[in-house]
């Protein structure tokens, strides 16, 4: 219902294409998903795609996925707080609850909400695995540890840079909990040396692997793009060389930029003021959002929170793990412990009730009460109903082109492709067997440059029925199909 091309259609004729012999092949995007991201976690999404291949299964395993990362917080807190079971004082509050309420929150977060407004994302997965990686250090598994840790990276080949701050964050933590990792014969700096050298080296190979499968005939060096500067590395060049270009990206759209940190920072990340060392951990997230004139990365019901959330939440129990230390010398730390908790619950409740309303920043992100109310009406539904009907009747190999809030319904069909996104739609041209539009929509009457002019899906629609030579298949509800060749009556028709 009203899903985006570029998201859930992406993944959609990604997995299809996968179950069916082709690496990750997408009409979206020029040939393999794996040469845009590289995100081998793919290979592992087939399985379950290929036993019910349908966008349901996706939203399944994405809701699995978020519910499954707030029980593993839940055990990562216990098993932290747990190191604290000697500490005589009574006054402190039971583990379980803490780790509970933490838990809690962090699924009534807007921020852990954001990926599960709309669509399917691959960050979904980022929670779950970051906690499992750190459970399991604490728990001194490091196979299970580098299992999860290498899952990380495999969701984007980018993430190689949370997996280094994780890693950072790990030795500051095995010195907190007096962990004493004896099984490990070399010293703090060579582990984090040799992890960031095989992380790094993971990072240029699969860099060099995006340009083979692309095609590319020789390798490029990936960076990390932060729509502005266009690394890490000249993003730091640029605050030396060029301060006031880099201020006017921190600074740009800073109203929304400031509400994320607010619902991030009050919801509980403020709790790293009693572990510093948990500033590590947000690098990543700041270099890519705060410096971006990208909307997306820091507006609230988009899936780049997954990149901050899960951070937020382990900084919170290591907080409560640093107060409940002190309780014994430091009485108040119990109040200050009851206050954080309540204020967490607080702040996520009322995210969870308002924030999506408060913060949709672009007309691409209607308020959750509005999407609420719109499910509410018979006849928004009734024409949900007709869309599938039609996308049903459709042969799965038909040659499509739509729009992007109805390409979700043709992610199945490998020659199905989405308007605008795709650059070389034929223009007035023979090729498509069905053009399937919403004349009102935003994208039917967004442009792009085609065979060099400027045309939108509308436009195109016109052309093809100007042309004599499509009919019109199916009409209702504000959408039209046509199909070429096709004479007679609409074989479904509703409502205008």
């Amino acid at each position: 219902m009203d899903m985006s091309a570029w998201d859930l259609g992406v993944y959609t004729q990604v997995l299809h294409s996968g179950i069916h012999g082709h690496l990750f092949y997408t009409a979206l995007l020029p040939g393999s998903y794996l040469s845009e991201h590289f995100s081998p976690i793919l290979f592992l999404l087939v399985i379950p795609y290929y036993i019910y291949p349908h966008a349901y299964t996706l939203f399944i395993i994405q809701g699995f996925a978020i519910g499954l990362s707030a029980y593993v917080l839940y055990r990562l807190s216990l098993e932290i707080l747990n190191k604290l079971k000697n500490n005589k004082n009574t006054k402190i509050p039971d583990n379980r609850i803490i780790s509970f309420i933490l838990a809690l929150a962090f699924l009534l977060s807007p921020l852990t909400e954001s990926p599960v407004f709309f669509d399917f994302h691959l960050m979904i997965f980022l929670p779950l695995f970051f906690f499992l990686a750190l459970y399991f250090f604490i728990r001194k598994n490091i196979m299970l540890n580098i299992l999860f840790t290498g899952l990380i990276v495999s969701l984007h080949s980018a993430f190689v840079f949370i997996a280094i701050m994780l890693v950072i964050f790990e030795l500051f933590i095995d010195k907190t909990l007096y962990l004493n990792m004896s099984r490990r014969k070399i010293t703090s700096i060579g582990y984090l040396t040799i992890s960031i050298v095989l992380l790094g080296s993971y990072f240029i190979l699969a860099g060099v692997i995006k340009t083979h499968i692309a095609g590319v005939s020789v390798a490029v060096v990936p960076t990390i793009h932060v729509s502005g500067s266009a690394s890490p590395l000249s993003l730091l060049v640029d605050i030396f060389t060029n301060p006031l270009y880099v201020a006017k990206l921190l600074t740009a759209n800073y109203y929304l930029k400031l509400i994320i940190l607010f619902y991030g920072l009050a919801g509980s990340a403020f709790l790293f003021l009693r572990y510093p060392k948990s500033i590590f951990l947000f690098v990543p997230y700041i270099l890519y959002a705060m410096f971006s004139v990208y909307q997306p990365y820091y507006t609230i019901g988009y899936q780049y929170t997954m990149m901050f959330i899960p951070m937020a939440a382990v900084s919170a129990i290591i907080g409560i793990y640093i107060m409940m230390k002190k309780s014994d010398t430091h009485p108040s730390y119990r109040k200050q412990v009851t206050v954080a908790l309540v204020v967490i619950m607080i702040i996520s409740i009322t995210g969870f009730s308002i924030a999506t309303p408060l913060v949709s920043g672009t007309p691409f992100s209607p308020s959750l009460y509005d999407m609420s109310n719109a499910m509410e009406n018979k006849s928004y539904m009734h024409r949900i109903d007709f869309e599938h009907e039609v996308a049903k009747s459709i042969n799965k190999n038909a040659r499509i082109v739509t729009e992007n809030a109805i390409f979700p319904l043709f992610g199945n069909d490998p020659n199905a492709t989405a308007f605008p996104y795709t650059s070389d739609i034929v223009v007035n041209g023979s090729y498509y067997q069905y053009l399937v539009n919403e004349p009102s929509s935003l994208w039917a009457r967004d442009t792009a440059n085609i065979d060099s002019l400027q045309i939108s899906l509308n436009q195109l629609q016109s052309n093809y029925e100007n042309s004599g030579q499509y009919g019109i298949y199916a009409q209702g509800y504000g959408i039209i199909v046509l199909e070429k060749g096709y004479t007679g009556k609409p074989v479904f028709t509703g409502p205008a």
